[in-house]
């Protein structure tokens, strides 16, 4: 069985697609050939890594016309990428698994791939059922019809004219309804979202998202401290976000809760790309900025330094950095928002407060810092990861859906003759 998965872009270019490259490169490793075609390179490709877009004056071409297209409110109209390039090279694969479309790929695209190959489409966010944006944030039109997206500008007829929400929405359910294409949801949260919006040809399935656990080896949270320079005997509270003013990621709300307990002195690590306004806000605690880490064995040192992470996102799917602080032994404060309460069991490998209730959060922090059992919270959190999200139990699922499907798909054909 060889695959072609498909992303908008490496590793560094954002969630969705490190999960595609992890998938990539553990069936590679599995003994399954796998090629991954990306749109945009952020970092040296890897040995089975391509230009999704093809070279020189196609890639050029596909580029400029996504762009302009997204320009005028018809994201990703054009199948430009199946017409220069995939579609020449599909013959070479049996399967063919698509990540993250937004901005960079055609939903087009997967009907046209569905037509010649078992097509499989990971949503890793709500642009696959929206008009267009990540998250609704709190919209519901998206379940009827999307118009006058709040997210975009109404000021004036021609932002009133590049709002195409409406169309490329509509194109979206055509694409679900109508092509046998397997859509895979790594929470049950975004897949209930979906189904608001879309009717699915192919039933649709739940396969979370996965870590590779021998980047997050079992290490003692005194000797993770003293090795980034982090006093041993302080409790260590971690923030991360890719960017972390980003208002989604809710990033203020974890501030005023580290304020709140001033009085125990805790030691704030700070990952992602913090701005001068999130380090004023931070006046008066001790904390140590770290940056966007690419390096998967510094991110779980730092991890593995805190006795909380404090993740109080608004909106999202399945967030691997919650995964990734659960693996370095490290129990969830946050908000019971989109997929979390999947990962979270309150009491038992963490604590989820009703979201932007800034009291009960600030309670459930001072609580799990206060726990006379934190340490056996955190080692229930690795367990569960060990047990529901390890790169083991990920590659099993896809390994057995892409056989059902191909199986189901060749009885059906054989039925028709």
């Amino acid at each position: 069985m060889k695959v072609a998965i498909i992303s908008k872009s490496d590793r560094k270019g954002g969630g969705a697609s490190r999960v595609a490259e992890d998938l990539a490169i553990w069936l590679n490793d599995a003994g399954h050939p796998t090629d991954h075609f990306i749109a945009f390179n952020f970092k040296e490709p890897l040995s089975f890594q391509y230009s999704l877009y093809g070279e020189g004056l196609k890639f050029r071409l596909c580029k400029t016309i996504h762009r302009k297209t997204n320009k005028y409110g018809f994201r990703e109209l054009l199948p430009v990428e199946y017409w220069f390039n995939i579609n020449a090279i599909l013959d070479d694969y049996d399967i063919v698994h698509f990540h993250d479309l937004f901005t960079a790929i055609s939903p087009v695209t997967l009907a046209l791939t569905s037509r010649r190959k078992p097509t499989f489409f990971t949503v890793h966010d709500c642009s696959a059922f929206t008009g267009g944006c990540l998250y609704p944030m709190g919209c519901e039109k998206f379940a009827s019809y999307c118009h006058k997206c709040p997210q975009l500008s109404q000021d004036g007829w021609k932002n009133q004219l590049r709002d195409r929400t409406r169309e490329v929405q509509a194109i979206k359910r055509w694409v679900a309804g109508k092509f046998n294409i397997r859509y895979v949801f790594p929470s049950h949260w975004m897949l209930q979202e979906a189904q608001k919006a879309l009717k699915f040809q192919s039933l649709p399935v739940v396969i979370p998202n996965g870590l590779d656990l021998s980047f997050f080896p079992i290490v003692k949270k005194v000797e993770a401290k003293i090795s980034l320079g982090i006093p041993e005997n302080r409790r260590v509270v971690a923030i991360s976000a890719h960017v972390l003013d980003d208002p989604r990621k809710g990033v203020k709300y974890a501030i005023a809760a580290l304020q709140s307990i001033g009085d125990l002195s805790p030691f704030v690590i700070v990952v992602g790309l913090c701005n001068d306004e999130l380090k004023h806000s931070l006046k008066g605690l001790e904390y140590k900025e770290m940056g966007y880490i690419s390096d998967p064995h510094l991110l779980a040192k730092a991890y593995s330094a805190a006795d909380v992470m404090l993740f109080c996102t608004l909106a999202d799917n399945l967030p691997l950095t919650v995964l990734e602080a659960m693996a370095a032994s490290t129990p969830v404060v946050g908000f019971s928002t989109g997929g979390v309460p999947e990962i979270i069991h309150n009491g038992h490998n963490g604590i989820l407060v009703e979201p932007t209730n800034q009291q009960a959060l600030n309670q459930a922090l001072r609580q799990v810092l206060l726990a006379s059992d934190l340490e056996a919270i955190g080692q229930q959190a690795r367990r569960d990861i060990e047990n529901k999200f390890s790169r083991t139990v990920f590659l099993e699922k896809h390994l057995q859906l892409y056989q059902n499907f191909v199986t189901n798909n060749s009885s059906d054909q054989k039925n028709l003759q």
